[in-house]
């Protein structure tokens, strides 16, 4: 992207500014004269006014569209105007804080209202969701659930990105910036094609011989000129000095084709203005969420308190010569060497909340996998995303109310501080283009994706309210549920007194069941009932010490929780695992726990990190232990019948006794290398720390050639943007730690009769039944 029309723009207003802005921002009328009136096509809707606290809270309900881009163009313009001021809009890390006395918007509450004829497709009510069967090469290939595992997913036949991936044959990894396929024979395992991608590709999903990676980079762009000179007597400066660079975030997908297993090819690219969310394959089809701000529009700032009146009429005036492409994200397309570009969302497939919701557009677009890349269909809501959830039919994506401190009043900003409202905002992708569904408010805040999910018709949500970041003793927990009507979500029912003074730590809804854990100091795992939706009932409450981050339902009638064990007064000391028995959902028990002291597992928080494999019984997780020195995964037998839980084995990618430590392809550099820079007050004064820090460390530098990298024992990195030329070196730079514990192992697979564990530099085969360590290949670091 550049910005020569908007550079253009500044430098008009900078030639005009000395000749008439300044006058008019003194006193003249022209602030009147460059007003703006909704057209026909503004959004119009009902908000909903509830009273908390003797507050009037106002509660967003249903979107609107426009009917042409002048008609958006109109609104973003109006509500731009009324909302920028002396330093632009009060923006910060893509929230917007809402202005004046919207900011009270915080619904404390919300009126419960009956609805039919909800426009949702029943997910699945299945306990094992783990996988999503397909088979892959045909009638007589390997089927995944049944041969091997897949991705560990929150709903059944939804398969979510990782950064490993299989299908039975071949191990698919993103490692250091580099897409790697290893050939999945367990008595010899190979690395073939490895293609350097980029280190914010970090994500991906399979189909077939197709891979498509997403990931968020940044677009550098410049600013060619000042809009104009500081002037003391314009009383206020241009943000961007000359050649001053800034940066905006870039959706990438790359798709791959892998059918030559030793030269992975790169299809096509799709770039979007915005930060990647989240995706989804469902059937084939890719949906993909991602969230965009608007451009920089170039706002001035003033020199001093003088110059606020007269900044901010710039500012103003600014907003209303935007075009309609400063506000909506575009999308770059490149396909068998052609380039293609435009809107991301037609301005008809744009949608606004009946309360303003910020300038930043939330979209959701799909294309089919089977065909490769093409141009996006895509919808899209003015409002933020966080929280991606999808069923089979339809993506829901959830986000916390943002406010503007500064402009509240101090009892709405005592009220916004403990009570928080999160916007819920619907897309169907069950066709061929994702359409805009519904949207609506539920009171507090969600913990992450589980905290949503999709059952009969029903939508139910999972939040805590109080403050987000330190809680209070008044919080509590909810079970909210939802029905479609129009394109609004009305409450059909609601059961909180759960967790109070706590938060929510973890969700799992499994069919018309759902398992809350919150915490604070103890435990307290929740059962509820939603068979009746607009009556739920909290049946079954069990505390005990320490918590869950994830749930994972095993059979009909068990979970597992994979947390922290704590003291009594909530201070964490360990990894802990626990087989609840929830047969009788009035009595939810604790029948075996596994406790490890100062250690953790990245499955606490990252379910893709969990296996669950019903073939065997056997549950797998990564665990890191700083005092063990163990940095690898526990496998798990799990005997429901007998409600045990068994450490079965410890598996570990320690290097061999007959492989050096430091042992590399690469050339390494002498003791003493980085001597030379020190003190040279430049970019590359910081080699010499490094440099030290390395060597003192019991580390090496090394000088990597193209295919080379990575060193036994070693967690490598690759300074990419350095220019070896600069330095006297033949290849690139990388610096290696010997810190074990940078390389854990992350992810586990089973393939047919192998546990394959992935850490960040091995793939390993270890023998499904005796669990001992077998063949294994390194993974490249940053090779390009």
């Amino acid at each position: 992207m550049t910005t020569t029309r908007l550079s253009q723009r500044r430098r008009f207003h900078a030639g005009a500014l000395a000749l008439g802005l300044f006058a008019a921002a003194c006193g003249s009328d022209a602030g009147e004269d460059a007003s703006i009136s909704p057209s026909d096509g503004a959004p119009t809707g009902a908000v909903e006014t509830v009273t908390v606290d003797d507050l009037d809270i106002q509660l967003t309900s249903g979107l609107a569209t426009f009917d042409s881009c002048n008609a958006l163009l109109t609104h973003l313009q109006t509500e731009g105007a009324e909302r920028v001021g002396a330093f632009g809009f009060n923006t910060g890390g893509g929230f917007f804080r809402f202005e004046g006395e919207i900011a009270e918007e915080t619904a404390d509450a919300m009126e419960d209202e009956a609805a039919s004829d909800g426009d949702f497709a029943p997910a699945s009510g299945d306990l094992d969701t783990s996988t999503s069967a397909q088979r892959v090469g045909g009638e007589s290939a390997l089927v995944e659930g049944e041969d091997f595992s897949g991705t560990n997913n929150q709903e059944q036949g939804v398969d979510e990105p990782d950064f490993v991936k299989t299908d039975g044959r071949r191990i698919f990894t993103l490692t250091n910036g580099t897409f790697t396929i290893v050939e999945a024979d367990a008595d010899s395992p190979a690395v073939r094609g490895s293609t350097f991608v980029d280190y914010e590709i970090q994500e991906m999903l399979i189909l077939g011989e197709s891979v498509y990676l997403f990931g968020t980079g940044y677009n550098e762009t410049f600013i060619d000129e000042r809009s104009f000179e500081e002037d003391a007597e314009v009383d206020f400066a241009g943000e961007f000095s000359e050649e001053e660079a800034f940066f905006g975030p870039t959706v990438q997908v790359i798709e791959l084709d892998v059918s030559d297993l030793d030269n992975p090819q790169q299809v096509s690219t799709l770039d979007i203005e915005g930060r990647y969310l989240s995706a989804r394959l469902i059937d084939g089809q890719i949906s993909l969420a991602l969230q965009s701000d608007q451009h920089d529009l170039g706002f001035v700032f003033p020199q001093g308190r003088s110059g606020e009146d007269s900044a901010a009429e710039f500012n103003r005036e600014i907003v209303l010569d935007t075009e309609i492409s400063d506000w909506l994200p575009d999308y770059t397309l490149t396909r068998n060497g052609d380039t293609t570009s435009g809107q991301l969302s037609s301005c008809e497939q744009v949608h606004a909340p009946t309360e303003f919701a910020g300038f930043g557009s939330l979209s959701v677009l799909t294309f089919d996998a089977t065909d490769g890349l093409d141009t996006p269909n895509a919808v899209s809501v003015l409002a933020e995303g966080q929280n991606v959830y999808a069923s089979s039919t339809n993506m829901w994506i959830s986000t916390t109310q943002w406010f503007d401190w500064a402009a509240m009043t101090d009892d709405a900003r005592d009220l916004a501080d403990e009570s928080f409202t999160s916007q819920l905002h619907g897309f169907s992708i069950g066709d061929d283009a994702p359409e805009y569904l519904a949207s609506g408010s539920v009171r507090g805040h969600l913990l992450n994706q589980f905290a949503m999910s999709e059952y009969e018709g029903v939508l139910r949500v999972a939040t805590t309210d109080g403050s987000i970041w330190t809680g209070n003793e008044d919080s509590e927990s909810f079970v909210t549920t939802f029905e479609v009507d129009g394109n609004e979500l009305r409450q059909l029912g609601e059961v909180g007194d759960m967790g109070r003074g706590e938060q929510i730590f973890a969700v799992r809804f499994v069919a018309d069941t759902a398992y809350v854990v919150t915490f604070r100091q103890t435990d307290p795992f929740y059962t509820v009932d939603l068979s009746d939706p607009a009556n739920p009932t909290v049946l079954g409450e069990l505390k005990i010490t320490g918590f869950s981050g994830q749930l994972h339902p095993v059979g009909p009638d068990h979970v597992i929780g994979i947390g922290q064990e704590a003291t009594e007064e909530g201070r964490q000391i360990g990894a802990k695992v626990t087989l609840f028995d929830v047969s009788d959902l009035s009595n939810p028990i604790d029948v075996a726990n596994w406790i490890v002291d100062d250690a953790w597992s990245d499955a606490q928080w990252d379910h893709r990190a969990f296996l669950w494999w019903p073939q065997e019984d056997l549950a797998v997780l990564p665990v890191q232990n700083y005092r063990d020195n163990f940095f690898g995964a526990v496998a798990f037998n799990v005997d429901t019948a007998a409600g045990t839980l068994t450490e079965a084995a410890r598996i570990t990618h320690v290097p061999e006794e007959s492989q050096a430590i430091g042992t590399t392809d690469c050339t390494v550099l002498e003791a003493g290398f980085f001597e030379q820079f020190e003190g040279r007050n430049n970019e590359f004064e910081e080699l010499f720390y490094f440099g030290m820090e390395v060597e003192f460390g019991g580390g090496q530098a090394q000088a990597c050639a193209e295919g080379q990298g990575g060193a036994v024992g070693l967690f490598c990195e690759r300074l990419d943007w350095i220019d070896s030329g600069d330095i006297g070196i033949d290849g690139e730079l990388e610096l290696c730690w010997p810190d074990q514990g940078s390389d854990p192992i992350v992810r586990t697979i089973v393939i047919e009769d192998t546990l394959w564990s992935l850490s960040w530099a091995r793939a390993q085969a270890n023998d499904l039944n005796t669990f001992a360590a077998g063949e294994f290949v390194e993974l490249p670091t940053a090779g390009r």
